[in-house]
């Protein structure tokens, strides 16, 4: 069964995510700014920041979706500490996973490590790996546009909100966090990233297609979302 992996790229104005409502879909982080009636049958908040303004969990987690998170980050959606084995954990339809002990520092994976996700390229590809961990097959990314350079008076232009993401800079000077070159550096993170998932996938025999409207992610076979979803002109 295929499944659409739903990123937060400026592409995702211009896909017909309308047409996804009875596909099996896997959104990613502020995917409910898009304003959509219906939700995605998995939601990966693995990004999320505790100093982040615009979380109402209790709220959120009102939604259809099944929720995956951090262990990590568990207090902020379960404030009674429920006791925790070390595996996948359930609250309701909120699931936990324990923090990728590659995570930080130098490393730099070559493979997953399935079946717990490897945090190694953010919330896509910790999707992507629950995705394969389901057995879905093709899966199909959109929304998947890598970064563009930002400066700190900029709208957000990487993804589909101009206000997504708050700039952040130095707590200490104010100055420029990401630099170009910190640009340059966080999408050949994520090309890597996608490397990785595009061999990982394919040695568990699933196809990965990237259907993203434009964009500069050129890892995976290109297809058109309009004739995946059949969308008549």
């Amino acid at each position: 069964m295929r499944a659409f992996v739903v990123c937060n790229g400026p592409s995702l104005n211009v896909t017909p995510l309308n047409r996804m409502r009875d596909e099996f879909v896997i959104a990613i982080n502020r995917f409910d700014l898009l304003g959509l009636d219906w939700d995605p049958q998995w939601w990966v908040l693995s990004d999320i920041h505790p100093s982040d303004p615009w979380w109402d969990f209790s709220s959120l987690l009102q939604r259809k979706s099944n929720f995956l998170f951090r262990e990590m980050d568990r207090n902020l959606v379960d404030p009674f500490h429920n006791e925790w084995d070390g595996q996948f954990h359930k609250i309701n339809n909120a699931f936990f996973f324990p923090r990728c002990e590659h995570i930080g520092g130098e490393y730099i994976p070559d493979r997953w490590h399935l079946p717990k996700p490897c945090e190694y390229g953010g919330g896509a590809s910790v999707a992507l790996q629950l995705a394969a961990h389901l057995g879905k097959s093709p899966i199909y990314l959109v929304g998947a546009d890598l970064y563009k350079y930002r400066g700190p008076e900029d709208p957000d232009i990487n993804h589909f909100h101009p206000e997504y993401c708050a700039y952040r800079r130095r707590k200490s000077t104010g100055e420029e966090v990401n630099t170009p070159e910190a640009w340059e550096r966080l999408n050949d993170r994520l090309i890597h990233a996608h490397e990785v998932a595009q061999r990982s996938a394919s040695e568990m025999g699933i196809e990965i297609l990237n259907a993203t409207v434009g964009g500069a992610l050129d890892v995976y076979p290109r297809v058109d979302i309009r004739d995946v979803l059949a969308v008549v002109e």
